[in-house]
């Protein structure tokens, strides 16, 4: 928690700064030097903890660590978060509300920010849930390593964005997330984007939804002197290989283009959902899927088959049809599904190998 100073004001961490230039301030700290969390004990977070640049927090298998009300974790410009579990001891993030009834209510904790500039951020058996935004990365590490890589890692119950890439570079393997406010992922402002195997299934019914499960995009909007000002970025990747893309509205991913930029995306052996009931995007050039180069291989609108949408539970079941559909050659490089199942010699699309449903 933020120590306070002799007259009683607490530490506080600087976000960023508003439309003036006046910095935004939150209560928060920063760890003070290369740090490791482990199983031992479960962590409580007041205010914002920070990883300072140059250093590095490690959080060991099995760690469970609960945020207060408006409290989080960022990383800053050089810093390192690696949390790095394994099935059956995955590290969770959550609430501190303990609750039964708290179990499931989106909107508890803030975020886990890796700012612009942070690198080499590994997260494996991760499972976030019940804040706002589930991940924010920002900017394009140098060079080729991503800025944030995930691994077996849910997301779930976010009043937004349960990952929001802000020209980020993201690899993600067996990636699932469901429930969240306005996009289960948002690629924004162009960058370098990879999902293998993943599970975007958005069945949000707290509230109105406007946006898509999958949001790609490569512009940002900005105030100056009160008006938005659009800047446009390349999105120099954006693949979804043997991804399931779901949720409750007839047209689950939006691919927007700001004209005269590298604009690259691919969807390959991949359930997506997208109804275009009202023929809104008709001629659209972005959404020509006879393009075999782009989208080879993929079902629309097809049947998931999730076995429990409102409780989380992504896997599908027998009459998914997903079931043996996925690339076996990515399968091959990806051989266990996200609960260590084997995918091989007949990989599913998703995160999960499907199971029998249980009545």
């Amino acid at each position: 928690y933020p120590q306070k100073d002799a007259e009683g004001i607490k530490e506080t961490i600087v976000l960023g700064q508003d439309e003036n230039g006046k910095d935004i301030e939150v209560e928060g700290f920063y760890l003070k030097d290369n740090t490791t969390w482990t199983k031992e004990k479960p962590y409580v977070v007041y205010g914002f903890v920070g990883v300072p640049e140059g250093k590095t927090l490690m959080v060991e298998k099995g760690a469970r660590v609960h945020f207060h009300k408006n409290s989080g974790m960022l990383a800053d410009k050089g810093a390192t978060v690696k949390m790095l579990g394994e099935i059956g001891e995955e590290i969770v993030l959550e609430g501190d509300r303990l609750e039964p009834a708290y179990s499931n209510i989106a909107g508890q904790w803030s975020t886990l920010w890796l700012r612009s500039g942070s690198t080499g951020n590994v997260l494996r058996n991760v499972i976030i849930r019940n804040n706002e935004i589930g991940i924010i990365a920002d900017s394009l590490s140098n060079g080729n390593i991503p800025t944030l890589e995930l691994h077996d890692v849910q997301i779930y119950n976010t009043t937004t964005f349960g990952l929001l890439g802000r020209y980020a570079h993201i690899l993600a393997e067996n990636l699932v997330i469901g429930n969240n406010g306005t996009s289960s992922l948002a690629c924004s402002n162009g960058g370098k984007y990879s999902f293998v195997h993943s599970t975007f299934g958005n069945f949000w019914s707290k509230s109105l939804r406007q946006y898509p499960a999958v949001l790609i995009n490569n512009f940002k909007v900005s105030k100056v002197n009160g008006s938005d000002v659009i800047s446009a970025s390349n999105l120099y990747q954006a693949d979804f290989i043997n991804c399931i893309i779901d949720g409750s509205q007839s047209i689950e991913f939006l691919l927007e283009k700001v004209e005269g930029t590298v604009y690259k995306y691919r969807f390959v052996n991949s359930m997506l959902r997208f109804n275009d009931v009202n023929n809104k995007f008709k001629g659209n050039p972005l959404y020509d899927f006879e393009d075999a180069d782009v989208y080879p291989n993929n079902i629309f609108n097809g049947t998931t088959d999730f076995i429990n949408t409102v409780t989380n539970d992504y896997r599908i079941g027998e009459k998914s049809e997903g079931i043996g559909k996925a690339d076996p050659v990515t399968a091959g490089k990806v051989p266990q599904d996200l609960l260590g199942a084997m995918r091989l010699p007949a990989p599913d699309m998703g995160a999960y190998q499907h199971i029998k449903k249980v009545n």
